[in-house]
């Protein structure tokens, strides 16, 4: 079952990269124009799933690891849990290099989890209530969030007619 994880996360890195260098090609206006999706824009769509994972990884499945990689770096993106500072939110070079980071902190949380807990059945309290289901299951569920989340810039991207292509996981 880690295997699987580690698969994701690291194909998740790989998607953040080549993703990144598309928008990097782009004017901010591009990036900050609604496009109508649910958080408006690509950076406003990016900026979610980022502070999510950042708040996930750091708050909730950190304490799954038989010793955890030092969260002083993700504490500095954040301004509160699921929120990211301003300097980030308002910076691409800053976002771009915080998803980086990101990314890094989240294949070391993954190589770090206990094997035994990847399989155990765990209780989450989060703040819209308790959540029941193995370890493994959590981790997949907010790594397919980002998925989830690439692929609705892949479309504005689309609609934009602007060439991408870091979706794919097979190369991986």
């Amino acid at each position: 079952m880690k295997e699987i994880v580690q698969l994701q996360a690291t194909y998740n890195q790989e998607a953040n990269k080549k993703m990144i260098s598309v928008l990097e090609e782009l004017d901010e206006n591009v990036l900050t124009q609604d496009m109508g999706l649910y958080y408006k824009s690509i950076l406003g769509t990016m900026v979610h799933y980022s502070a999510g994972d950042a708040s996930f990884f750091k708050e909730y499945f950190s304490v799954f690891c038989a010793k955890a990689p030092s969260s002083s770096k993700i504490e500095a993106m954040l301004a509160e849990p699921f929120v990211f500072k301003s300097q980030i939110i308002n910076d691409t070079s800053n976002l771009f290099a915080a998803r980086e980071v990101l990314d890094s902190y989240i294949l070391d949380i993954v190589e770090n989890i206990n094997e035994s807990d990847f399989k155990a059945v765990k209780t989450i309290h989060f703040p819209w209530g308790a959540i029941q289901k193995p370890v493994f299951q959590f981790v997949l569920a907010i790594l397919n969030h980002a998925t989830h989340h690439r692929g609705m810039i892949a479309c504005a991207l689309d609609i934009l007619k602007v060439d991408n292509d870091f979706n794919g996981m097979l190369g991986v």
